[in-house]
């Protein structure tokens, strides 16, 4: 509390910014990422298939300590992730991250300076199904992912993420009315190399009332 009381006197306001209930602004490389307005209905958002979403970009690059810290947690005693000289023998250019980070090093900042509330809610930053343009809903949970690892993460590799809606099945479940929709995410980086392909399948609606 402290230190948000002393950011808010550092400050001026004119700096800082405010989350719309519609859309967020995000900040990254002088250009903005704009949550879209709902749309009416489910063929509205079906419209869309196909249509390239607006591009995120993961705020680091892939570094060598992370590497380290990465197999520490989970204490994977595996040389190709600290011994260069096997990499190499291997046919890597050098050590590799290992597949699962290219999700983290793809990843948006949770916050950057000159935004007062850079995060859409508290546990998650933003991702890609969140820029399917579909109708206000206050339900939304992901129910599949899979994810196709193509080329090494090197140290020193950026990510951005490209995504597209590939599909939209209308569903009522037990806790509400909407649609299933799935996006297809490629993980690219610096030199235009895709690295992993991400299919995220999402379920959004709304609670409806027993007889409805």
């Amino acid at each position: 509390h402290f230190h948000n009381r002393l950011a808010a006197k550092l400050v001026p306001a004119f700096e800082r910014r405010c989350n719309a209930q519609v859309f967020m602004d995000v900040l990254k490389g002088g250009s903005m990422i704009e949550i879209p307005e709902s749309v009416e209905t489910w063929e509205e958002t079906e419209k869309t298939i196909g249509e390239t979403l607006p591009v995120i970009y993961g705020a680091d690059a892939a570094a060598l300590g992370w590497i380290r810290q990465w197999n520490e947690v989970i204490e994977a005693d595996c040389p190709l992730y600290y011994d260069e000289e096997l990499a190499q023998r291997l046919g890597y250019k050098t050590i590799p991250a290992p597949a699962g980070m290219a999700m983290a090093v793809g990843t948006a900042s949770w916050w950057e300076p000159g935004v007062e509330e850079g995060r859409v809610g508290p546990l998650y930053p933003l991702a890609m199904p969140m820029l399917v343009p579909t109708p206000r809903h206050s339900l939304g949970f992901a129910t599949d992912t899979e994810v196709e690892f193509l080329r090494p993460l090197y140290p020193g590799d950026t990510l951005r993420q490209v995504g597209r809606l590939v599909s939209v099945t209308r569903k009522r479940l037990k806790v509400g009315d909407g649609a299933f929709f799935t996006v297809e995410i490629e993980f690219i980086n610096q030199n235009d190399e895709t690295v992993a392909i991400q299919r995220v399948t999402t379920w959004s609606g709304n609670p409806v009332e027993e007889g409805e």
